[in-house]
């Protein structure tokens, strides 16, 4: 399998990482400072290009991987789909809806395989959780906290424009796991506090079900605390636990008793890539197609909405 790689950023690297522990070739890899460095300290046997349209003439890689900023995701997309070339992007879908459903239109009609990185569905824990039963649905409560991610170029997190703030980079790693985990979300309410490199915020969710939900965000850490995150989700019959703080990071209590185990050892980005690379193989459908990231990005926004007007929004009021 040939992949090539858009950006030689934080999470080009991530995914370069995993590339080298897998049975994948990359053969090339692009970004518009030319990333020979990043070609030569991963050592592999690809060409650095300053500009994806030539990259993927030049290689006719399988697929491209798109570890650019959120705003450029659609310029990218166009691209890949005009060469016929598959795609894995990572999450947010886009930074708009509208931006999103052209996205999703420009892959199916170019009958392309698409899949978003929402690799919270893959980290081993959070997977565990999912798949237990709790009973009926009660009361569900996440948690990701981290400093000000400054590693972006030209400090484009710091432009709301262009990464859509800690609500749509952050929080919709939770807002995805949650819906995937107990379905569509009736309506959000919202808070947040921000300054121009600083933003934490909270969401509460009502489920279609009845359940709820509250997901905290942060990019107000310290810079010296790694970024953290806790889950716990609650039902009649059931209550799972996981913090990365915790030694034994997964506890499950039932009324047979309680149950410890340890993550597996591949990490969320290995299975998440793995999973693309075997769809590929035979030709099935993705796990994270576009509509499911559409919908991730529609909760998102519904709590930007909220946070801004100061009033719950319901999902079918985020329809732009």
């Amino acid at each position: 399998m040939r992949v090539c790689i858009a950006g030689a950023g934080f999470m080009a690297r991530t995914h370069a990482t995993e590339y080298a522990e897998m049975d994948v070739e990359v053969v090339g890899v692009s970004s518009p400072s030319g990333p020979v460095e990043f070609v030569e300290e991963f050592g592999f046997e690809a060409e650095a290009y300053a500009d994806a349209a030539t990259m993927l003439e030049d290689t006719e890689p399988d697929y491209v991987d798109v570890c650019t900023p959120t705003h450029t995701h659609l310029d990218l997309v166009r691209t890949a789909a005009a060469a016929g070339v598959d795609v894995f992007l990572e999450k947010p879908i886009a930074g708009t809806l509208a931006e999103a459903r052209e996205i999703a239109e420009t892959v199916d009609d170019a009958g392309l395989t698409f899949m978003v990185g929402h690799v919270v569905r893959f980290s081993p824990s959070y997977r565990t959780a999912h798949d237990l039963e709790i009973g009926t649905e009660g009361v569900a409560r996440a948690r990701r906290l981290s400093p000000f991610p400054d590693w972006g170029s030209d400090d484009w997190f710091a432009d709301r424009e262009k990464s859509g703030g800690v609500f749509v980079d952050l929080a919709i790693h939770d807002l995805d796991y949650l819906r995937w985990c107990w379905g569509d979300v009736e309506r959000v309410f919202a808070r947040r506090q921000c300054d121009a490199e600083s933003e934490h915020g909270f969401v509460t969710l009502r489920f279609e079900s009845g359940a709820v939900g509250y997901v905290e965000s942060s990019w107000a850490q310290p810079q010296s605390r790694p970024l953290t995150f806790e889950l716990e989700l609650a039902g009649d019959d059931g209550l799972v636990e996981f913090s990365s703080a915790d030694e034994s990071p997964y506890d499950e209590w039932t009324t047979d008793g309680a149950t410890v185990e340890s993550p597996l050892a591949r990490n969320g980005y290995r299975r998440e890539l793995e999973h693309f690379v075997s769809r590929l193989e035979d030709g099935s459908d993705p796990e994270v197609g576009a509509e499911e990231a559409i919908e991730a990005l529609r909760l998102a926004l519904a709590a930007e909405r909220s946070a801004d007007r100061g009033v719950p929004v319901t999902l079918e009021e985020v329809v732009a």
